[in-house]
């Protein structure tokens, strides 16, 4: 069973790889050999970088992935889970639409 959940998990992974692409954006995998729970990816965009960790459909974090990510909220890190697609596409958008709220006021 964890296999499949995890082959679901890298479904989500690639689609998530593809929508930044897409939009112009850089999609690193992000890995910290002595720091468990760290997100899945950092989504790096022209006007900031957040932390985005992939679940399975309906997935859910481990306690060490809750702690992990209040910490980096506490350190100003924003951190989005993503489960499907419809979430992922959601995401792209709000990185878009906030890209272009701080445009708009640099004009």
């Amino acid at each position: 069973m964890a296999r499949i959940n995890k082959r679901r998990e890298e479904v989500i992974d690639r689609y998530l790889l593809r929508r930044c692409r897409e939009s112009g954006f850089l999609c690193l995998k992000f890995v910290s050999p002595a720091r468990g729970g760290v997100p899945d990816r950092l989504v790096i965009t022209p006007t900031g970088t957040v932390f985005v960790e992939v679940k399975r459909p309906g997935g859910r974090l481990e306690r060490r992935q809750h702690l992990m990510h209040a910490k980096l909220r506490r350190f100003g890190g924003k951190v989005h889970v993503v489960d499907n697609e419809a979430a992922v596409d959601e995401l792209v958008v709000h990185l878009r639409r906030r890209g272009s709220a701080q445009f708009d006021q640099q004009k």
